[in-house]
């Protein structure tokens, strides 16, 4: 008996240690103001970090590379820019679905707003 559980722990085992992989570039969809807005974050992890970067689909505003964590199928990432002049702070807190999205909040300097995302 023993025998056999522990070749079912063993069988099990590789599925278990999957995590979540939030790695590709991403196109997050969110509302701020009333006005949609397109972000696209390209995300590269290793282990339970994050790096990458991220811009938003607006001209003349270049990429910020961001830094995050994963913690199973939670992510939380952000990055530092200025816009019209001003410095803000932008964070995400995304979770995976198992349908492959990601679905959470964007942060403007602490303010939520959901965001939707799909891997492009």
């Amino acid at each position: 008996m023993k025998l056999q559980h522990l070749a079912m722990l063993i069988a099990l085992a590789p599925s278990a240690a999957l995590a979540a992989d939030f790695s590709g570039t991403w196109r997050i969809d969110n509302v701020f103001n009333g006005a949609s807005s397109i972000i696209s974050c390209t995300l590269l992890q290793s282990g339970n970090s994050l790096t990458g970067t991220c811009r938003p689909d607006i001209p003349g505003i270049a990429a910020s590379e961001l830094r995050g964590t994963v913690d199973g199928s939670s992510a939380k990432w952000g990055y530092d820019v200025v816009f019209n002049g001003n410095a803000a702070r932008v964070d995400y807190v995304a979770e995976l679905a198992q349908d492959g999205t990601l679905q959470g909040n964007l942060l403007r300097n602490g303010s939520p707003t959901p965001i939707t995302a799909v891997k492009q």
